[in-house]
């Protein structure tokens, strides 16, 4: 598959690029994000390298993984990313520090979930580690049902899959109960 741009009344959902490593890389190095996500600890530029040249164009080259950079529109500057794994049919996101409280992840989520819906991915799921609380926050305001507590299904850097808030959007049931998010989840 040819990557596909995406946008939405702020943003702009394009390919992560040279320009984008130093911000990757500094972006990875918050602790939030070796806390919550399977990065390499430590983050180096040769791993945002590897990310930008190799694993997003494989990606998309074998359908496999759909990966965007998420910027505003008019600015070349990268806020964050957002990715569909087909295999697990899941979507998953981090936005930088400076970025987080102006609600560019939740309308980066619900463009990427449209565009899946169109093109024939009308239900996508959801997880994040127990205690991510902002992730959390993005799924239940773009629609997310919460489907419960379990092994996440991404194994992390020392072999396990901890536990994980799980949730699921289907594009065929826009009705359908948002379930009962957990009270940790809305700190």
């Amino acid at each position: 598959m040819q990557p596909v741009v995406l946008r939405s009344p702020r943003l702009v959902l394009d390919q992560p690029c040279e320009a984008d490593l130093d911000e990757i890389t500094r972006f990875c190095q918050e602790p939030v994000m070796a806390h919550f996500m399977t990065l390499p600890v430590p983050y180096r530029r040769e791993d945002a390298e590897y990310f930008v040249d190799t694993h997003v164009p494989n990606g998309w080259a074998a359908d496999a993984e759909m990966t965007w950079a998420v910027r505003r529109h008019g600015d070349p500057a990268l806020l964050g990313m957002i990715a569909h794994r087909r295999d697990l049919g899941d979507l998953g996101y981090w936005l930088g520090a400076d970025h987080r409280g102006h609600g560019y992840m939740a309308e980066a989520v619900a463009t990427v979930v449209d565009w899946l819906a169109e093109t024939g991915t009308p239900v996508v799921h959801w997880e994040c580690l127990v205690g991510n609380s902002a992730s959390a926050a993005v799924a239940r305001r773009t629609g997310f049902a919460y489907t419960g507590l379990g092994p996440s299904n991404v194994v992390f850097r020392d072999g396990a899959t901890p536990p994980a808030w799980h949730g699921v959007r289907d594009a065929n049931r826009p009705d359908a109960p948002s379930g009962d998010w957990p009270e940790e989840s809305f700190r």
